[in-house]
């Protein structure tokens, strides 16, 4: 597999695939070309990653353990603003249309040569962005001091104060405050930040939420708005951000 050029520009790609090897090949691919990937196996994964945050584009494999890739589809078109990509074994002209008909903005037949894939996903997005107003409103999360823009990346504190942040930072800290007073396990922050699962040594969710808690200083904010759930995972305390 040849190294792709560096255009996903930090999009958020979600892929659906129940091949373990085929998923982390293709996660590692657009991991490589610059978007931040999240994967899940099932269904209910897919589920579960559109109503926790902003998701560009699903990449759905058509036979899923727990349910069809065309009834998702469905579900998903109705339920967020992201792109779908179909994939699947089945190429013939009949299950194309209909992938295409349930929602789906393209479908492709398995395999798929991953240049053609990431080619694809990028025309898709381009032409998402392109019938989106350049005016719509951008969510920018408030919770008494704090404020997150999660598309600069600026996080702000008492008075002007502000920090900038880093993708991976903004991801995590978006995916606690959507979730503020209730507890995200490991796996799914992981998961929704990282494109991965967790492991128990794996320590990178840690490190990322460390220097968070040093920008949460810098802005005059309360670091112990992120709490530590020993062994279990993080909570946003919204009572502690001002």
């Amino acid at each position: 597999m040849t190294r792709p050029s560096v255009v996903g520009s930090y999009s958020v790609i979600a892929i659906i695939e129940d091949d373990p090897a085929l998923s982390r090949a293709m996660s590692d691919y657009f991991s490589l070309a610059g978007f931040q990937v999240v994967s899940g196996t099932t269904c209910r994964d897919a589920r579960r990653i559109a109503e926790s945050g902003p998701v560009d584009l699903f990449i759905l494999d058509r036979n899923l353990p727990d349910g069809d890739g065309l009834s998702l589809a469905g579900f998903l078109r109705s339920a967020s603003d992201a792109s779908i990509i179909i994939l699947s074994g089945q190429s013939e002209l009949s299950a194309r249309v209909e992938g295409l008909n349930t929602g789906a903005d393209d479908y492709l037949a398995k395999p798929a040569a991953p240049e053609e894939l990431l080619a694809r996903v990028n025309a898709v997005i381009r032409r998402a962005r392109a019938g989106r107003p350049s005016n719509r409103p951008v969510h920018i999360w408030r919770v008494n001091n704090l404020t997150l823009d999660p598309v600069n990346n600026q996080l702000g504190g008492t008075g002007e104060s502000q920090a900038t942040l880093t993708e991976i930072e903004t991801l995590i800290l978006s995916r606690l405050i959507q979730s503020q007073d209730e507890l995200v396990d490991k796996n799914s922050l992981s998961m929704f930040a990282l494109g991965r699962p967790w492991q128990p040594e794996d320590r990178s969710i840690d490190v990322h939420l460390a220097r968070l808690r040093r920008k949460f200083r810098d802005v005059g904010l309360n670091e112990n708005t992120i709490h530590t759930v020993r062994g279990k995972g993080y909570r946003f305390v919204s009572a502690a951000a001002g």
